[in-house]
């Protein structure tokens, strides 16, 4: 009698246990899908203070990224050299990824906002523009609360709620004339290195300029400061720029931009002993046109010259 209790005692245990297993392994691919989902979900997370992505990750990490390194040539191998001034206008469509966004987003900023941060921050420094020399000393730096106060940029104090004594300021994003800098002026050096018989460029300085009303309400742009490249390249070749809206996965850094000569521009002064821009050496602005032209030959055939039997 024992025997038989104890037969039916395990073949009842084991048909409950039967189904229990079942629905346990049942369970294990929807714990899959959820930690799937979890995965997914966290991997729209960058790292940047747990900021979600409103896009697909398609961007990379740009922290490490350096800038791409110049060949710099001795004094004595720069057997010709050539300084040419030129105006990078954002109304042309080539210029538009140094534009917008107009407000950051998305992992990009335009090439105002870029500066601007970096000079709040300290972490550059601009000098004061001249129309005929650019000194680069501290004699001649533009502090950042200037450029605040001459533009009328709308500062933030930051102030403590118990003392009510000001703990900083800052600038808030819609404040930055991002809108009103339509325009960039560019020093840069085209040269030949007679030791690596190359031909090269590479950009000197960049200057903002910015477009206000005057008293008159007419609109008059003036130039903010002089930064230089070399200062600014570190932090460009961490920025993206987004060159193209039929592919928003074809992103490049803003030092790509201008060291690969992606931009559009127009010439509007050469060095020259009288130091005079084409506007003052030409009648018209069809003279000013040819002469242009004249220098953008000049450069490039300088090079083709050089190989020439």
């Amino acid at each position: 009698m024992k025997s038989i209790y104890k037969t039916l005692l395990i073949g009842i245990t084991a048909f409950i246990a039967i189904p229990m297993t079942a629905q346990e392994t049942a369970l294990e691919p929807e714990q899959e899908t959820v930690q799937a989902a979890q995965n997914t979900e966290n991997s729209f997370f960058d790292g940047n203070g747990g900021v979600i992505d409103s896009n697909l990750p398609t961007s990379i990490d740009l922290s490490e990224r350096k800038p791409i390194e110049y060949n710099n040539p001795r004094t004595d191998d720069v057997v010709w050299q050539q300084v040419v001034y030129r105006i990078i206008d954002l109304r042309e469509k080539i210029n538009f990824p140094l534009y917008f966004p107009i407000l950051s987003g998305d992992h990009r900023q335009s090439l105002f906002t870029t500066i601007f941060r970096l000079h709040e921050q300290g972490k550059i420094k601009g000098f004061e523009y001249e129309d005929t020399r650019e000194i680069f000393t501290k004699e001649k730096e533009v502090k950042f609360d200037d450029i605040l106060k001459k533009y009328g940029v709308m500062i933030t104090y930051n102030i403590d709620s118990l003392s009510g004594d000001t703990l900083g300021q800052s600038v808030d994003e819609v404040d930055i004339p991002n809108r009103d800098v339509i325009k960039y002026y560019l020093k840069e050096v085209w040269y030949f290195d007679k030791n690596n018989s190359t031909y090269n460029v590479r950009i000197l300085a960049i200057c903002p300029k910015i477009y206000t009303m005057n008293n008159d309400g007419a609109l008059e742009s003036n130039p903010i400061a002089w930064y230089p490249f070399d200062m600014l390249r570190p932090y460009l070749a961490q920025q993206e720029a987004l060159l193209t809206d039929a592919n928003n996965g074809a992103r490049e850094t803003m030092d790509d931009l201008f060291i690969k000569r992606k931009f559009g521009s127009y010439i509007y002064k050469m060095s020259n002993t009288r130091n005079r821009n084409l506007i003052e050496y030409n009648v018209n602005t069809e003279e000013a046109h040819k002469e242009q032209n004249r220098i953008k030959t000049m450069l490039i055939n300088y090079e083709q010259d050089l190989w020439e039997y």
